[in-house]
């Protein structure tokens, strides 16, 4: 997946993606950059250097606040982990692994 973007020294992704806001963020191991992230009601999301324009880009997951509402009929928002995006992305720097897909490689019904 990771390596079918090419690295770029700098990001090229839409606005809305921005430095974040705490936290110690790794660097991606492909491009050197430590990611723009793009937080939103229905999703997360990372941006580095690896990608082939501004909206195909590799890009780390976590779940949505409004995923964790639904799932749990609100009664469970404790289970929202603001600070998930960074893990997620920091494990996967450090492992490979990808421990979230995003909603369209999902069959959980976690976005």
């Amino acid at each position: 997946m990771h390596n079918e973007y090419e690295a770029h020294p700098y990001h090229f992704c839409i606005d809305e993606y921005s430095e974040p806001d705490s936290g110690d963020w790794l660097v991606c191991p492909k491009c050197g950059l430590t990611p723009k992230v793009w937080v939103f009601d229905n999703g997360r999301s990372t941006a580095c250097g690896c990608w082939r324009n501004e909206y195909d880009h590799f890009s780390i997951h976590a779940e949505s606040i409004l995923s964790v509402h639904k799932r749990t009929d609100g009664k469970k928002m404790t289970e929202y982990d603001s600070d998930e995006l960074r893990k997620n992305w920091n494990h996967w720097c450090q492992t490979g692994e990808v421990l979230f897909e995003n909603a369209g490689n999902r069959t959980d019904g976690r976005w």
